[in-house]
């Protein structure tokens, strides 16, 4: 007897996972097909050992005490590990769920090719996830031992580092650059773009680059990359320009924080309508889908590549799978950095609303008036609001603070319920708390919060 299903994922990291713990919520006969470990990147090589090490090294530096990396690598695994086991393997065995190993290739609009295994179904998702890709710098090829990325670092491959140069200073580069650097490696940290965080106000990239410098990191902004060459004793040579400068650093490793593609060679896409743009990413419509039955969700179809992003993306793919009618909103999606004081941000940035409407009001307040930073000795860092001057609705926060991963909720929710900054202002906040910074931008539209008591008006 043929195997047959009513939906096949293909992927098991948090949009595949999503989509058949859905799909067997209700009763159909669901199959998952995978080739790594359960959990995909976030939980294995991502967002949960490198929160993992960067909650443990902030303990460290607070009380001074030094670490040892491969100690704390090693706990960073188990960690992860032990999660993999209870939120993916654990929940895996308690659904009915087939599961498959090995890599998918469509043979036809109702089937798939499992290494020696053919599979039918009558919709399918992909959610494929992505990995790093390497930039296109001569002599790449020739230090190939020596690259990084997150499954190699994280992933417990490499056990001693000596020095790093960071490629890349968005989201993962900040953060590599500073768990590295507290785990007493010497890190460099090379970005093409003027500022570190490019994509996020301007604040941001100028409070972070302190941050890091901080922690003992070189940033080096502006750059260009010329070439990578072996340099002695094993080392690696970065050759870059700046600012029209040759310049040269080497380190023992390379970790390439310079984005991530999907691998979808040898999927036979094309067999089955499945278009990809340029960009290298499946193109899918308002509801997912990708063609005449079959959806995709996740790190494969492009940003924002968030776990919490793509978990709802492969939950809407596969209620619309299954005959519902959802679409994607990504209007309000928040998100962090987790660096040691965190960024955090939601909604649009001044520049944003600037050539929406022509017009913004913004505030940036500076942390130091937060009473409770104050008390956590961490007051560096900032809150910038931004409202549409027509009706005094907030449209996007933008913070960096001890906790502000937890604190920009408010602001999602403010957002997303289209309060404006009175309302912000007339909901009690609890004091002390770094939430209130929420409070101080939205007053400052109306006075000077650099003088005022403690509890807010």
């Amino acid at each position: 007897m043929k195997a047959s299903y009513d939906l096949i994922v293909i992927g098991g990291g948090a949009a595949g996972f999503s989509a058949v713990t859905y799909a067997a919520e209700q009763g159909v006969r669901v199959a998952l097909v995978t080739n790594g470990p359960l959990g995909g990147t976030c939980v294995n090589y991502g967002c949960v050992p490198s929160k993992y090490l960067l909650t443990t090294l902030a303990l460290y530096k607070r009380i001074g005490k030094s670490v040892e990396w491969a100690d704390i690598m090693e706990k960073a695994v188990e960690f992860s590990a032990g999660l993999r086991a209870e939120k993916y393997e654990q929940l895996l065995e308690s659904l009915d769920v087939d599961l498959y190993r090995g890599n998918a290739r469509f043979t036809g609009p109702h089937s798939i090719r499992v290494d020696d295994t053919t599979l039918w179904f009558d919709k399918a998702i992909i959610a494929v996830g992505g990995r790093t890709v390497a930039p296109p710098v001569d002599g790449v090829d020739m230090v190939r031992e020596r690259l990084l990325d997150n499954e190699l670092l994280f992933g417990s491959k490499v056990r001693e580092l000596e020095s790093v140069v960071v490629i890349g200073g968005r989201a993962q580069g900040v953060e590599v650059a500073q768990i590295l650097a507290r785990a007493g490696v010497r890190v460099t940290l090379l970005q093409r773009s003027p500022r570190l965080l490019p994509s996020e106000e301007p604040e941001a990239g100028k409070y972070m680059a302190k941050v890091l410098e901080d922690d003992g990191v070189e940033v080096l902004t502006g750059v260009s990359l010329a070439r990578f060459d072996r340099g002695s004793n094993g080392y690696v040579s970065i050759r870059f320009t700046r600012g029209g400068e040759p310049m040269v650093r080497e380190a023992k490793y390379v970790y390439l924080a310079t984005g991530r593609r999907p691998k979808l060679q040898d999927m036979g896409l094309e067999r089955v309508g499945v278009r990809v743009s340029k960009e290298g990413f499946i193109e899918v419509d308002s509801r997912l889908r990708a063609a005449p039955n079959i959806y995709a969700a996740g790190d494969c179809i492009g940003e924002p590549m968030l776990e919490p992003v793509a978990a709802r993306e492969g939950y809407v793919a596969a209620v619309n799978a299954l005959g519902g009618d959802l679409s994607m909103d990504y209007t309000v999606v928040p998100r962090a950095v987790f660096t040691d004081p965190e960024y955090a941000t939601v909604g649009l940035t001044e520049a944003e609303l600037a050539r929406r409407i022509k017009a913004c009001s913004c505030r940036v307040v500076d942390l130091s008036t937060v009473p409770k930073a104050r008390i956590l000795g961490r007051d560096y860092g900032f809150v910038k609001m931004v409202v549409d001057p027509r009706d005094k609705r907030v449209v996007g926060v933008h913070m960096l603070a001890p906790n502000a991963s937890e604190a920009i909720h408010e602001a999602a929710l403010a957002i997303r319920a289209g309060m404006t900054i009175d309302d912000i202002i007339d909901t009690i906040h609890v004091f002390p708390t770094v939430s209130e910074a929420l409070k101080y931008a939205a007053l400052a539209f109306y006075r000077n919060v650099y003088k005022m008591p403690c509890c807010l008006l």
